[in-house]
Parts: structure tokens; sequence; C-alpha cells
């Protein structure tokens, strides 16, 4: 048991290091009171309250350009963020696949997540693994493994929001 957690940490955190892989990352949704400590918010390191984690941190900023909705490089008319990219959000509601966003990483280290018209949803700052509200900083969830796979795991919040952005 020990030698799995140590795995799927270690693995988590190579992803998290080097950013997500250019590749599509799959939605999950899951119940923030089942999450273990060291991806809660209870956890100092996912919480809000963390600076490194605030929007009130310039890195994670909607008014830093490298997060800016009008940056080209994020972009909803940039080709790799479109359907047929490489850097897809894909929700597999019901078994049927979805193209639900795009995410970018930024040069800053920040990971922003958009809707398929280019609105910023979330961010993953640099340092973490805590998927926050692009308008608050409120938690939304984590990148983490979900069935095996890297995953964007929302909470109930982060869900609300990937709703209201379609």
């Amino acid at each position: 048991m020990r030698s799995s957690k140590l795995k799927f940490l270690l693995v988590l955190a190579a992803s998290l290091v080097c950013g997500p892989a250019l590749a599509d990352l799959p939605i999950a949704l899951i119940d923030e009171s089942s999450l273990p400590y060291n991806l809660s918010p209870s956890n100092y390191d996912n919480s809000p309250s963390n600076y490194d984690n605030s929007i009130s941190n310039y890195d994670n900023s909607p008014s830093n350009y490298d997060n800016s909705e009008s940056n080209y490089d994020n972009s909803a008319s940039n080709y790799d963020n479109g359907r047929s990219g490489d850097r897809r959000l894909i929700d597999k509601d019901g078994g049927s696949l979805k193209f639900a966003g795009y995410y970018v990483a930024a040069k800053n280290g920040t990971t922003n997540f958009y809707s398929p018209r280019g609105k910023r949803m979330f961010y993953n700052p640099k340092k973490g693994r805590g998927i926050f509200g692009e308008k608050d900083g409120s938690f939304c969830g984590v990148l983490a493994r979900v069935n095996g796979e890297l995953s964007l795991a929302l909470t109930e919040r982060g869900a609300k929001i990937l709703l209201l952005s379609e």
C-alpha cells in the first residue's frame, strides 16, 4: 500500500512539475469531503488562503497577461486550443466524450483552464495541485489520478463553474 501511494505521489509530482502533458485531460467529478487530506483544501498546500494559490498572487491573476483571455496563446481561436487541438478538456459524462474546454500552461508556471469559448474558468498554481476558481480563487478541485489517468477532478463548486461556462 505504501509503495503504491508513493508511486502515485511521484507520478503526480512529476506531472505537476512538468505541467500537464500536451494531451487530452479528462474531467472527473469528486466529492470534496471524500478527498484524502493531501488533496483536500484542509491541507495548507491546497488551501485558497495559501498565498501561492491565491488569485491575489500576480502569477495566478487574470490581470497577468500570461493568464489573460486576450493572449493569443490562451485564445479559443488558437488551433491548439480547439476541438482538434492537443490540450482538450474532455467530459466523459454518460460514456460519450464531450469537448469541455482546453488548458494552457503559462510561461509563469500557472496552468489555466478555459471554456470552449475561451473564458478562463480555473487555474492551477505552479507549486500546487489544487484547482481554483477564476473569479474568486475558491477551491474547485485537484489535478489527480482518477481511474488510473491524470484528470481535472472537480468538486461540486467546480462542476457548477464548468456547467455555467458552456
